[in-house]
């Protein structure tokens, strides 16, 4: 279901801030943008933005899986899902590993996450992840067209595969989740499938097309364009990092290196790193990383229409401009701990047995996806200082969801009433 959002209108002059948005990820590109359209002056700071010659590899907005999701209502924590974990960790092919000595960190975060399972958490998550991608297209729009990136999207759904029945009906309460809250589905026989993508293996039994569902055929395309649409409006980027978060009465200081920014304002969109800055505000938010992987198949591109998932394996396979992006599964174990080649060889084999003509792998990535134990975003103002506010901790919808969190930004900034009640979104709430 797609709604309109209210237009924003350029704000009085007296009331315009300059806005220091830390981060250059989707999410803060596209903060600040949004921010920029309101008729403030717009600083965004990050190590390496997407801007010239950059790679852009550092960003996990980079390597995701490309695609716009409007139904993504189910939150990862389920009802059961505590049951459900040890298979998948004995699973080698399987969607979830954990870095073992991680886990006296991660205790809380999980804690917090099987706390978020029950059946009236997973309602409420649900709706209001509903409400949530409800607006979610129309607030990229405007975005789209003024990066130029339009020609970047492709449409033609997103399939979800099942090799058995008793896989496909042990899928029946998520789909009963998405259906309650409105998300357009067809479920697919076998011969629909083989119809649809003709070059996959036969290892399925039955399927649903999320029809609504689109892919950007280069999140980096994407990522420069928006910021060069910052760059034509007037907004500049500085390159460093952010150590140091200082509010002060008249505004707010970020650190970086040897010297200090002042600001009237500042944004954290720093993804996964985000905790640290939260912490030198003066705030305590339960964010955590989900270590996801991608693996590249250059000569794949044309062999899938879509973006098709088997849940069994935890990836999408995607249709790119470079080929075909093999983007997914959790592997939990924080920031420090190199790239792990068991998981990027399971995506290799996993690829090798659903799509046989996929040919060899040129690219293996690692990127850290800023998750909360209840698979909602953080998007609310800072409790220490006004002049702080946070927007991270997407999961697995920061590309679906970056324009619209950049839309509720700014109407935080400028003090207006967000048109979504944030409140179950607050960095408090763990």
């Amino acid at each position: 279901m797609n709604r309109p959002l209210p237009a924003l209108q350029p704000l009085p002059d007296a009331e315009r801030r300059h806005v220091a948005v830390v981060g250059a990820g989707l999410v803060g590109l596209c903060s600040a943008l949004w921010l920029q359209r309101m008729g403030h002056r717009v600083t965004i700071i990050d190590p390496a933005p997407p801007l010239g010659n950059e790679s852009y590899r550092q960003a996990c907005s980079y390597g995701n899986a490309c695609t716009f999701a409007p139904h993504g209502v189910v939150p990862v924590a389920m009802p059961g899902v505590i049951w459900r974990v040890p298979g998948m960790l004995l699973n080698p092919l399987g969607p979830l590993a954990i870095v073992w000595r991680y886990l006296p960190q991660l205790a809380p975060w999980l804690s917090a996450f099987l706390a978020s399972s029950t059946k009236a958490e997973v309602e409420r998550i649900a709706a209001t992840l509903a409400t949530l991608l409800s607006h979610a297209d129309a607030a990229w729009q405007p975005l789209v067209t003024q990066a130029g990136a339009e020609r970047l999207k492709r449409h033609g759904g997103c399939l979800y595969l099942y090799k058995t029945e008793a896989q496909f009906r042990a899928a029946d309460a998520e789909y009963a989740l998405r259906e309650r809250h409105g998300v357009a589905m067809q479920r697919l026989s076998r011969a629909d499938i083989q119809s649809m993508e003709p070059n996959l293996a036969p290892l399925y039994h039955r399927g649903v097309l999320f029809g609504d569902a689109y892919v950007f055929s280069s999140p980096r395309q994407l990522a420069f364009g928006l910021a060069q649409a910052l760059v034509s409006g007037g907004g500049e980027f500085i390159r460093g990092e952010v150590s140091a978060i200082e509010p002060r009465d008249d505004g707010i200081g970020l650190r970086i290196a040897d010297k200090a920014i002042l600001a009237d304002h500042a944004v954290v969109a720093a993804g996964a790193h985000s905790r640290k800055l939260a912490a030198a505000a003066g705030d305590r938010v339960l964010l955590d990383t989900e270590r996801g992987y991608h693996v590249l198949f250059p000569q794949a591109g044309n062999l899938l229409s879509r973006p098709v998932c088997y849940p069994e394996h935890g990836f999408y396979m995607v249709p790119m401009a470079d080929g075909l992006r093999a983007a997914g599964t959790v592997e939990l174990g924080g920031l420090a701990a190199p790239l792990n080649p068991r998981r990027t060889a399971m995506i290799r084999e996993g690829v090798r047995k659903l799509l046989p003509s996929a040919g060899e792998s040129s690219d293996e990535w690692l990127g850290f996806r800023p998750s909360m134990p209840d698979s909602l975003p953080v998007i609310g103002s800072s409790r220490c200082s006004s002049h702080v506010t946070y927007a991270f901790g997407h999961g697995h919808l920061g590309l679906t969801l970056a324009a619209l969190t950049g839309y509720l930004v700014s109407q935080l900034v400028a003090g207006q009433r967000p048109v979504i009640d944030l409140t179950p979104l607050r960095p408090d709430r763990f």
